[in-house]
């Protein structure tokens, strides 16, 4: 699922500079989530064919959202998710414009993720919703959007995220020393697992 602890591990690679497309998908573990709950949806460029190699050349450029559901359309400055805008070291002032819907999970609210934090936060109608954010970006940094929902008589959960667009910002590098060294951490017992327990 689309849950905090995989967003955590998604949001470090971000922070660290990395524009890594959000993607997801189903696998059947159980009889709880049917396959096909959560997707993957990318932009093909206008003009391309709708077939496979269009899809995968949108999801190499981070033109993507995945979702349980709701629909999403995101863009900075008029740009779509997996974007990088360059900004002088002054920064930049962005607008930030969404719109979603969904006729499955019922939405609650549409959040902006900057860097990993909320920065914006509206309660929506279940069924569509739209808005606009104008943001200050003073240092390099993500935005990406997040919509949340809940079934009726659930709790509520991430029902959909966007890629992020990416505004760099001159003399202002991604920097964040505590993401690396967990990723680094990772690394290193990953391949600890695979040499002492991992069945060859």
């Amino acid at each position: 699922g689309i849950n905090p602890y995989s967003l955590a591990d998604w949001y470090r690679y971000l922070n660290c500079g990395y524009l890594v497309a959000a993607v997801g998908g189903t696998d059947k573990m159980s009889a709880n989530t049917a396959v096909g709950t959560v997707r993957t949806y990318a932009r093909i460029a206008d003009g391309r064919p709708f077939d496979y190699a269009a899809w995968m050349e949108a999801v190499r450029r981070a033109e993507t959202f995945v979702t349980y559901g709701p629909l999403v359309e995101f863009a900075v400055d008029g740009r779509p998710a997996g974007s990088r805008i360059a900004a002088s070291a002054r920064g930049a002032t962005v607008d930030v414009t969404w719109e979603a819907a969904s006729v499955t999970v019922p939405m609650t609210r549409v959040e902006l993720v900057v860097n990993g934090e909320i920065r914006e936060s509206v309660t929506v109608d279940a069924a569509r919703a739209a808005g606009s954010w104008t943001v200050k970006v003073p240092r390099s940094a993500w935005l990406a959007l997040m919509v949340r929902g809940r079934y009726p008589g659930k709790p509520e959960i991430v029902a959909a995220h966007t890629s992020p667009v990416m505004v760099e910002v001159e003399g202002s590098p991604f920097e964040a020393a505590a993401d690396a060294l967990t990723i680094l951490e990772q690394i290193e017992g990953a391949l600890a697992y695979l040499d002492t327990v991992g069945t060859r």
